[in-house]
């Protein structure tokens, strides 16, 4: 071995000690926060978006899915840390989603419905779902119209990767405003039911004037 190469591997080494004891620090002032919040939920998934977006326009050299799928890893590591037995109820389809999520961290709760991960979500055993976000539109608005309180909360991942299908979280509150959000909202048509219908924007109080009067408020997310 070369002395620069050596010397190359030593300082890697250095850095990655230098990771490992930052990242430990970012883990304890996490729980900081979340004493500080007094019980809120650990889970924001809007300011977890907008930390995403800046940090990929801090770093044009790597690519915006490297980036998240390193950060993912850490904040879910985060989460379970402050959510102890975190159980999400997981959509069969949605699956391959909340493994990249959550990697190493999850413990999952398996349906083969959308009614059946609604049922489980804000139980003593889940406190969120996964369902696919490509799947049948109608069916999970015709689920969601039937359960009470529970919202699209976000979308994974954020960005595309070629090798997850999107699914759309769900919980029992909205997300904070990221900064570029869509609202998702149910809107009647036939008789088959409700479609899904997206608006660009944050309306968590009101419908917005190009969606139909009657329409539900689904959910949230940042993008």
């Amino acid at each position: 071995m070369s002395d620069k190469l050596h010397k190359l591997r030593d300082a890697i080494d250095h850095i990655d000690a230098e990771i490992l004891q930052l990242i430990a620090k970012r883990m304890i002032l996490s729980d900081e926060v979340i004493a500080a919040k007094n019980g809120e939920a650990a889970f924001r998934p809007g300011r977890e978006a907008a930390l995403i977006r800046r940090l990929a326009g801090m770093d044009s050299s790597m690519s915006p899915a490297v980036l998240l799928g390193i950060w993912r890893q850490i904040m879910a590591a985060s989460l379970s840390r402050q959510n102890k037995d975190l159980t999400f109820a997981v959509h069969q389809s949605a699956l391959p989603a909340a493994i990249w999520h959550m990697g190493s961290a999850l413990t999952a709760r398996h349906c083969d419905d959308f009614d059946s991960v609604l049922a489980l979500i804000g139980s003593s055993h889940c406190r969120y779902g996964l369902v696919p976000a490509t799947h049948d539109g109608k069916a999970l608005a015709r689920a969601m119209s039937n359960a009470q309180n529970i919202y699209i909360t976000a979308r994974t991942p954020l960005f595309p990767i070629p090798t997850v299908t999107p699914a759309y979280i769900l919980a029992d509150y909205l997300p904070d405003e990221s900064g570029d959000d869509i609202s998702l909202f149910a809107v009647p048509a036939t008789d088959d039911g409700p479609q899904i219908v997206a608006v660009d924007g944050y309306f968590d109080d009101h419908i917005p004037a190009s969606c139909d009067p009657a329409a539900r408020l689904l959910g949230i997310y940042a993008r």
